[in-house]
């Protein structure tokens, strides 16, 4: 027969582990919280929990002071455990079966885990070790847990006693001489608050547990929560709620926060950044083909945008959560660590990624932080990271058409003080123009017959620029043209610029006018020219860059606005020129429209000035 060789651990294995957990003591606590969740869920498992949920947790902090050690904390939850349990489960370092009891406890709603977080933080972060005192059925054990480097983790102080007084069980965790405040702030205030769980505890119906950690370690990533003898409770109480392993916890327990002598907080809660109500949480889920499963679905993904950025104190939530089918966090992957791009939409985006295949306990890591390195890890972070890059594109693309939307409001502002004067101004330009169209009294004889001087139109006058049949015969004695000729403007309306992708188009109500980059900075087609209006192509590269580098209220785009109006009120004054002169020289045609030009710029209203003056 062969013999079998046991295996042995050394205990340096523990440093190497310990290390591996980088603990704060928001991340620590939040395991000693879940530990109490998973002794509820083991009770009402098996018959022995009264409640069914908001189960009562008590997190007492205790600053030091003269003469006293600390700072101290304390968790306290009201289920209890036997000694055996204890043995064989609490002191089994690494037993993945440990919160369900070896598998003799079968339910689905265990946090479970690899055995090892809360124990390790009670190792790694007091410098004079943590205390786990538990009692029920009329027995408390204790026990201390503590670095040493003598092969051993701790030591027993009391094994499986007798004690029928929960009261005197609950002092002994608190010795004074550990530098601990006296239980009576907590006694009087269970008397007070939980009556009912007083008279459980008197007829043995329950039990209790309390973890206490004796001078917190002062190490770099926790110096932010320990400030010599004391917390930063404010600090502390923030790192809780930003720790993945406490947001179950939280979720499903009652936890009472207590400050030296003084309830601080009657029911932890974190407020989840609030959604923007624009950009509703999106479900997607992984197909199986992922990791070349036979599956049609191996999780899900469901991201959400909030409203305000996760930067901060809600940095941590700038990410992925990994969960079990269970809800249980088993990884946490920053938005950083992924393949997206950085943009700053990605600082509005948090999600939770849950996974549910066989094989996923396989690359489930000791601290639950990351999941293990593998080619499935990778595929499935591939896909994670796409669709959020994909969201990512979408919202950068909303952002910036929200974005133009909102600079074209503050350009409209100058457009309608620009079309107004542009109206005023050709008002002026066309009555200065016609304004020496006259009778000649001495005109004897039948005129010579008129011609159009406009394009041939059905002379209804519904075209500004449409010529009608020609000018009548003069009769005996008529009036003789003379420079400018004496045919009556029929123009209903002066032109109007607008904004395209924003104004109203008058041919189309309700409806804007889309131009794409192509078209050209100014535009007008068929359909504007009966209408009389012309746009400003806010798609242009030049416009879409100017509302970029410099926006509305920019001195590149404003200047660009009023060269659109300068142009299009030298369009229109040439067409009057025309109109009162057939045939006009070039030179002379150059000669006028720069003086109109002159004036058209010169006549701008101040206030219509002091907003290019103005820093955007």
């Amino acid at each position: 027969m062969r013999e079998r060789i046991t295996t042995r651990i050394s205990p340096d294995f523990l440093d190497t582990i310990g290390r591996s957990f980088k603990f704060r003591h928001g991340k620590g606590i939040a395991e000693w919280l879940k530990n109490s969740l998973d002794a509820y869920l083991r009770a009402a498992a098996q018959g022995h929990e009264s409640r069914t949920g908001n189960w009562p947790v008590i997190l007492w902090l205790m600053n030091g002071g003269k003469g006293r050690a600390g700072p101290n904390l304390a968790v306290i939850d009201f289920s209890g455990a036997s000694f055996e349990e204890v043995d064989k489960f609490f002191l089994h370092w690494g037993d993945t079966t440990a919160s369900t009891h070896g598998g003799s406890i079968r339910t689905g709603g265990l946090t479970g885990g690899h055995g090892n977080g809360g124990k390790f933080y009670m190792r790694e972060m007091w410098k004079n070790g943590a205390r786990f005192l538990t009692w029920r059925n009329d027995r408390l054990s204790s026990l201390v847990v503590e670095r040493k480097k003598d092969g051993t983790t701790g030591y027993w102080e009391s094994k499986n006693e007798r004690q029928s007084d929960w009261r005197r069980a609950f002092r002994i965790a608190f010795p004074t001489e550990d530098g601990l405040l006296p239980p009576s702030i907590i006694l009087d205030h269970l008397e007070t608050a939980e009556p009912e769980l007083v008279m459980e505890l008197g007829d043995k119906q329950r039990g209790l547990s309390v973890v206490v950690g004796r001078t917190a370690k002062q190490v770099l990533s926790s110096n932010d929560l320990v400030a010599g003898k004391r917390w930063s409770v404010q600090r502390l109480v923030d790192a809780i709620g930003d720790a993945s392993q406490a947001r179950r916890p939280i979720r499903e327990l009652r936890i009472a926060i207590f400050v030296d002598g003084e309830l601080k907080l009657e029911k932890l809660s974190v407020a989840a950044p609030p959604d923007d109500p624009e950009w509703p949480k999106k479900t997607f889920d992984l197909p199986g083909r992922i990791i070349d499963v036979d599956r049609a679905s191996i999780g899900r993904l469901i991201l959400q945008k909030t409203s305000e950025q996760l930067v901060g104190r809600l940095r941590d939530r700038n990410g992925v959560l990994v969960v079990d089918h269970r809800g249980n966090p088993i990884g946490w992957y920053p938005m950083s660590e992924l393949a997206v791009p950085a943009v700053p939409a990605g600082r509005f985006i948090h999600g939770e990624l849950m996974l549910d295949f066989t094989g996923l306990e396989d690359i489930v890591q000791n601290d639950r932080e990351r999941l293990i390195g593998s080619e499935r890890t990778s595929r499935i972070l591939h896909e994670v990271s796409e669709l959020i890059a994909n969201q990512l594109s979408e919202i950068e693309k909303a952002e910036r058409d929200r974005e133009k939307s909102s600079q074209l409001d503050s350009a409209a502002i100058l457009n309608d003080s620009l079309n107004k004067h542009a109206r005023r101004f050709l008002e002026k330009l066309e009555s200065d123009i016609f304004a020496d169209f006259i009778e000649d009294s001495e005109g004897g004889g039948p005129g010579p017959e008129g011609a159009g001087a406009g394009r041939t139109g059905d002379g209804d006058g519904a075209d500004g620029d449409d010529g009608g049949s020609g000018g009548e015969s003069g009769g005996g004695g008529g009036a003789n043209v003379v420079e400018g000729g004496s045919r009556r403007h029929r123009r209903k309306k002066y032109p109007q610029v607008l904004l395209s992708g924003h104004d109203a188009n008058p041919a189309n109500p309700g409806e804007t006018k889309h131009l794409g980059k192509t078209h050209p900075p100014l535009y007008q087609d068929d359909e504007d020219l009966r209408s009389n209006v012309w746009w400003i192509n806010a798609s242009h590269p030049f416009a879409a860059a100017a509302l970029e580098h410099g926006g509305s209220q920019g001195n590149m785009f404003q200047s660009h606005q009023l060269f659109m109006f300068r142009d299009v009120v030298q369009r229109e004054a040439m067409r009057m020129l025309q109109r009162r002169e057939a045939e006009i020289a070039v030179d002379r045609l150059e000669t006028e429209l720069d003086e109109i030009s002159h004036k058209f710029l010169g006549e701008l209203p101040i206030d219509v000035v002091k907003m290019f003056m103005s820093d955007g």
